[in-house]
């Protein structure tokens, strides 16, 4: 799933985005919500961080040790990069999370049954074990999504999925 993320030419990836910011702004759930969690892109995940510039309150997420959390996309929002080069948000000991209306997740692969395969660090599904409450978005490219992934109980579901080719509800 990864090697076919990689393979998407530039040409192809800059269309591929556009079409995909296309379809969140064409949603309902991105209309009603007042507060979004995005990310920004790594190792060929697809670039939403437009989206930053929308008049909403934009979140990013940051990790430390296992644990996650979002902070509002502000002026005053110090960036670092990890050892394995993720640029975030410098994490903030004891942060008093936000509710946010709505989460748009990267991940490596989707099934039909909006099962979703992250980098395999579990911090999407511990954050949601939390009960943070909010819509559960994923966006990937199509050639991401496979017949079927393996699931745990502790695995969060997503409720959409955002691809070029459109927006589908689970």
């Amino acid at each position: 799933m990864r090697l076919h993320r990689a393979n998407i030419n530039n040409n192809n990836r800059h269309q591929f985005n556009q079409n995909i910011i296309q379809h969140i702004y064409d949603s309902t759930i991105w209309q009603q919500a007042k507060s979004v969690a995005i990310y920004l892109p790594f190792g060929g995940e697809a670039d939403i961080s437009i989206l930053s510039k929308a008049d909403k309150m934009i979140y990013l997420p940051a990790i430390k040790g296992e644990n996650m959390q979002f902070q509002i996309w502000n002026n005053q929002i110090t960036f670092e990069t990890l050892n394995y080069g993720l640029k975030q948000p410098t994490f903030v000991d004891g942060l008093n999370q936000d509710p946010i209306d709505l989460y748009l997740m990267p991940l490596v692969g989707f099934d039909s049954k909006g099962n979703r395969l992250g980098m395999g660090g579990g911090f999407y599904d511990r954050y949601f074990a939390e009960s943070h409450k909010g819509v559960k978005a994923g966006v990937a490219y199509q050639c991401q999504q496979v017949e079927q992934l393996p699931s745990d109980p502790w695995d969060v579901k997503i409720q959409h999925i955002f691809t070029e080719q459109g927006h589908h509800e689970f």
